[in-house]
């Protein structure tokens, strides 16, 4: 099962539909960070004290412990909170958006919760969570 990418309108809205498992700590986690590395996301948790070598051979690569420090080379590009955008037209998170051209990369968006947006969307970065069951990622619309 592949992991999936599942955008809120608000925060109100994604409590309204998480609200349930928000006590759950394997429901509910924070993301660290998020790097593009070549083709491949690199998703930075603080789920596990152990060290886990990281499946790198998935295009989404999760360091449960946040140990992505000793497998930096230097050619990682952060995602920071003006970099990611939600595409409504296309449904797509677009990591890295530029003017005239492609984003770095796309990601097909597994389900939107909310009234229908317009246009592009930047995603609040303050309100982005893991979901370690379910293997999904959760993100908020600004």
């Amino acid at each position: 099962m592949a992991s999936s990418f599942y955008i809120y309108e608000s925060l109100e809205e994604y409590k309204r539909i998480y609200g349930m498992f928000a006590d759950n700590p394997m429901h509910h986690v924070d993301l660290i960070d998020m790097f593009i590395k070549g083709n491949k996301l690199w998703i930075v948790t603080n789920t596990s004290k152990l060290k886990e070598k990281p499946q790198f051979s998935h295009t989404m690569v999760h360091f449960r412990n946040g140990s992505a420090e000793d497998y930096m080379e230097g050619d990682e590009i952060c995602i920071t909170f003006d970099k990611i955008k939600y595409n409504s037209c296309k449904k797509v998170l677009e990591l890295h958006p530029r003017l005239l051209r492609k984003p770095l990369m796309s990601i097909n968006i597994g389900r939107y919760y909310g009234e229908k947006v317009k246009g592009k969307k930047k995603i609040n970065y303050e309100h982005r969570f893991y979901d370690l069951v379910k293997d999904r990622i959760n993100l908020v619309i600004e």
